[in-house]
């Protein structure tokens, strides 16, 4: 899924703002690399809307630019870490680690883990991730949160990327 390009991009977020990560909630969505989407359009910053929060804290607003940079260092930032050091083995331990404790401890936590979307965005029969609560049952409800027409669009993109993957693979 996408809980660790979630978790990278709740960060950006929390240095662009001045916001705890904990009060960021925003949410990676589709394939995990180059054609994952951030879900602005039901992101918040503490309860304010992503579209509504003023400015960052160097005064700039958080507006489309700043939002459309931030996205893109997600998708790129495992490229920068593998450069750096060779894997990016660790955060992804974290973020395996993160989904086990919520299934283990109940949590009832949402993550953005891939599972077999049916009728999700006009999306079926591909797994990708999306918003999902994951309890002691493993991956539960799939959330649908409400999305733009642009983020539908490329989440539409991101499931045929992921469809031609897996034709090529002979799936």
């Amino acid at each position: 899924g996408t809980v660790l390009d979630t978790s990278r991009l709740r960060y950006l977020v929390s240095e662009k703002t001045g916001v705890a990560v904990r009060n960021i909630h925003a949410y990676i969505a589709g394939e995990h690399g180059d054609s994952e989407v951030a879900l602005w359009s039901c992101g918040e910053i503490g309860n304010v809307p992503v579209a509504n929060w003023g400015a960052t804290i160097d005064g700039k607003p958080f507006d489309d630019a700043v939002r459309k940079d931030i996205a893109h260092q997600v998708v790129r930032s495992a490229y920068h870490i593998i450069e750096g050091k060779g894997s990016t083995n660790y955060a992804i331990g974290l973020a395996a680690s993160n989904i086990i404790n919520a299934a283990l401890r109940d949590e009832e936590r949402v993550l953005t883990i891939s599972t077999l979307l049916e009728g999700w965005a006009g999306i079926s029969g591909v797994c990708m991730a999306a918003p999902t609560i994951v309890g002691i049952e493993g991956a539960g409800k799939v959330l649908t949160p409400p999305i733009t027409l642009d983020e539908r669009e490329a989440l539409t993109q991101s499931a045929l990327a992921l469809r031609k993957v897996a034709s090529d693979l002979g799936y």
